[in-house]
């Protein structure tokens, strides 16, 4: 009985695909792509190599910054700019992501102090020129300068730095700010802000790229490919994570800050280029934190109030505004009492957390105003005081004198 021989596999001479060794070598293995295991693993722990202006290009910063110069209609809003200058105009942009709950919100806009579309002037693009504001007071604001900001003539701009959104896409406006600024300037910001690209731009380039209409799964996430580029950031985590069948939680939107914290952050801020709001910034800051975080004394007016002073509104015509609306916004607590003719306290407001109504008796009842009202109600007690002083002191029947000079009683009748 004759043994069958095994049949020889086919050998191969391959060129070993890692680009540091590319030598040819002996196999039997169709599949093989490297001459040894640590060829392969150094192949595969290749980082892919990316431009950090690909960075820039792909920012949701420097796509922000090419909107307003299209919104200008021209780079010059950027004149002058260093890298200071530019990390505080990206902290500002990051401040008004963060008071827009991350994109769960778009309450408030970056508004221009020196307008856009001034009358002979156009605002810049600088961080002393910027208030985060609500929404609807920004627009009904339109085109109007109270003072401060910062400004360039409208006559010496230069054509050469023109852009308009008619013929130019944001994406090439954004190329045109990296050579208008300068790669070395540009370099420089995204290491300092350890700027990256868009996450919103990430994910919908993956879904793009990932998106199987055949594939039920993907179609439950989204049923419209053509909708991927309207979704929010946080919409878009849910489609991909529903696409890869991996748990992602219920969607909520992150809510918006309170008005009272933003206006009173950007009258902090803006302090530093207007030294005479800082007082006011320190008392309103103050002021707010006796609130207990409900500002429910924080009214639409105060809101008002404080967009006019940071766009602009000087401190000789604000300062009594500013103080009204510090006061009205200072909680004040206090106690009365029915059984007490005069009024007077017998606790502390402080002690109401610790004693029930029937140990403290006597028609107790805790009051919650602002300091203004509480001020504007003993100022109003006072005068019906005096008023009621005034009217006994008329009441009393005038004195009668002998022609000596000594006063005399009256008679009866």
């Amino acid at each position: 009985m004759t043994k069958a021989t095994p049949s020889k596999k086919a050998t191969r001479r391959p060129t070993c695909k890692n680009p540091a060794c590319k030598k040819r070598f002996t196999t039997t293995v169709t599949t093989a792509k490297y001459c040894s295991t640590r060829c392969g693993d150094a192949k595969r722990n290749i980082r892919k190599k990316v431009d950090p202006l690909e960075k820039a290009l792909k920012s949701a910063f420097f796509y922000y910054i090419a909107g307003e110069c299209l919104r200008a209609n021209t780079l010059e809003i950027l004149q002058g700019h260093t890298l200071e200058t530019l990390c505080e105009l990206h902290e500002v942009y990051k401040s008004n992501m963060k008071w827009n709950g991350y994109g769960g919100s778009n309450s408030y806009e970056l508004s221009h102090i020196a307008p856009v579309k001034g009358h002979g002037r156009v605002g810049m693009l600088f961080a002393e020129n910027l208030v985060s504001a609500p929404k609807a007071l920004n627009r009904a604001h339109g085109n109007k300068h109270y003072g401060f900001g910062r400004s360039i003539q409208r006559l010496t701009l230069n054509p050469k730095y023109s852009v308009d959104k008619r013929w130019n896409s944001p994406s090439e406006v954004v190329q045109m700010v990296i050579s208008y600024l300068g790669k070395e300037l540009v370099l420089a910001v995204i290491k300092a802000c350890k700027i990256k690209p868009a996450q919103r731009s990430q994910l919908v380039e993956w879904i793009i790229a990932h998106y199987d209409p055949a594939n039920s799964r993907h179609l439950i996430a989204l049923g419209d490919l053509s909708q991927v580029h309207d979704l929010k950031t946080q919409q878009l985590k849910h489609v991909k994570a529903a696409m890869l069948d991996e748990e992602a939680g219920e969607y909520f939107a992150s809510p918006a800050a309170h008005p009272a914290i933003v206006l009173c952050n950007e009258l902090t801020r803006l302090s530093a280029n207007r030294p005479e709001l800082e007082i006011y910034a320190y008392a309103l800051d103050e002021a707010l934190t006796t609130q207990d975080d409900d500002y429910s004394l924080f009214s639409k007016h105060h809101e008002q109030m404080l967009f006019d002073v940071l766009h602009g509104k000087s401190i000789a015509v604000m300062a009594d505004t500013l103080e009204m609306v510090i006061g009205e916004n200072t909680s004040y607590r206090f106690v009365t009492y029915s059984s007490n003719a005069n009024g007077e306290y017998r606790y502390h407001p402080d002690a109401w957390d610790y004693l029930s109504n029937g140990q403290i008796g006597g028609g107790a009842t805790l009051h919650k105003t602002s300091l203004a009202a509480f001020k504007a109600s003993i100022s109003a007690r006072a005068a019906n005081v005096a008023t009621l002083a005034q009217c006994l002191h008329n009441a009393l029947p005038a004195a009668v004198f002998d022609p000596w000079g000594y006063e005399v009683e009256q008679p009866p009748f």
